[in-house]
C-alpha cells in the first residue's frame, strides 16, 4: 500500500533557493474560502523536511495571522540549531509578500529512536469501525477537504444528527484516506486539524471557528488501518476556545497529539 497519492502531490513544495521554498496551495483542501489549518502546515513540514538535517517532524507550532489564500505561496526557513537527535527551526509562511503563518518547528529521525516506551493510559475504546458512520458530504455546505478523507463517527459523536447542549463537546471518530492511501506523518499533521470542531457536538454549527495557533506533536509513524481520532474542547472563554487532539493507530500507539486556540465566531 502507498500513500494517498492525492495528498502527496497537494502538499509539493519546490526549491527556489538555499532556505526557500515555493508551494501551490489548492482548493481541494479547503475549509470555505480558506486553506485547513492543518493542510497549510503539512506543506509548511514538507518544505522543512527537504532543509533540514532531520527529516521527520516532531513539533510543529504555529501561529496563523491571516488566511491563506488560494494560489502561490513562499516558505522561508531559518535554522535555529541541530543537534544529534534533532533540527530546529522558525518558519515564515507568506503570499505576495504578507506573512500569513509563522512557525517553529523540531524535526528529528524516527528511524534512528529508542527507548523507554510506556503508554500510561490505554487506547480509548470506540464503537466497532462497521458500526460507525460516514459524515456526509454536501457540495456547497461541507468543506472540499471531506471529499479526501474517511470520517467515520461514533454513535456518541453524529455531531450533524444530533447536536445537544447535554452531550460533551467530544467527537470519537475513525479517520483514513478515501483513496486508501498510508498515512505518513504529513498525514498526521493534516489529520490533527481535520475533524469538525468538536463544539458543533455540544451546540451545533452554530458558526465558524477559524484557528488562531496550533502546536502538534508528532509521537511515531503509525501503522497501516483506520485511526482513532478524539477531538475535544472543555472551556469556552469569551468565545475563545481550546481545542485538543489525540491520533492511536491500529496496533494501539500514540501516534499524534495536537492543541490549539481558535475563536467560536457565532452566526448571527
Amino acid at each position: 500500500m502507498s500513500i494517498s497519492e492525492n495528498f502527496k502531490d497537494a502538499i509539493k513544495v519546490i526549491k527556489t533557493s538555499e532556505g526557500n521554498f515555493t508551494a501551490n496551495i489548492s482548493d481541494n483542501w479547503s475549509i470555505g474560502q480558506t486553506a485547513n489549518g492543518g493542510y497549510s502546515m503539512s506543506i509548511l513540514a514538507k518544505a522543512c523536511s527537504m532543509h533540514l538535517d532531520h527529516k521527520d517532524p516532531l513539533v510543529l507550532s504555529a501561529n496563523y495571522i491571516d488566511r491563506v489564500e488560494f494560489g502561490p505561496a513562499d516558505i522561508e526557513i531559518t535554522k535555529v540549531a541541530s543537534t544529534r537527535s534533532t533540527s530546529t527551526a522558525y518558519v515564515s509562511f507568506k503570499q505576495e509578500g504578507n506573512i500569513k503563518i509563522f512557525a517553529t518547528v523540531t524535526f528529528t529521525d524516527f528511524s534512528k529512536m529508542a527507548g523507554l516506551k510506556d503508554n500510561l493510559r490505554n487506547e480509548p475504546k470506540f464503537d466497532p469501525y462497521e458500526t460507525c458512520t460516514q459524515v456526509p458530504y454536501k457540495e456547497g455546505f461541507s468543506p472540499k477537504l471531506d471529499r479526501n478523507l474517511e470520517k467515520k463517527y461514533c454513535s456518541d459523536s453524529l455531531w450533524w444528527k444530533n447536536p445537544n447542549k447535554k452531550n460533551k463537546a467530544t467527537l470519537n471518530l475513525y479517520m483514513g484516506w478515501k483513496d486508501g492511501g498510508l498515512v505518513d506523518l504529513f498525514g498526521l499533521i493534516l489529520f490533527l486539524d481535520a475533524t469538525t470542531p468538536p463544539i458543533y457536538n455540544k451546540l451545533g454549527t452554530v458558526g465558524w471557528v477559524p484557528t488562531l495557533t496550533l502546536t502538534s506533536h508528532i509521537r511515531n509513524i503509525p501503522e497501516p488501518g483506520p485511526l482513532k481520532v478524539i477531538a475535544k474542547t472543555e472551556f469556552i472563554t469569551n468565545n475563545y476556545i481550546e481545542e485538543d487532539r489525540e491520533i492511536w493507530d491500529s496496533k494501539g500507539n500514540l501516534v499524534g497529539q495536537s492543541k490549539q486556540l481558535a475563536k467560536l465566531r457565532i452566526k448571527k
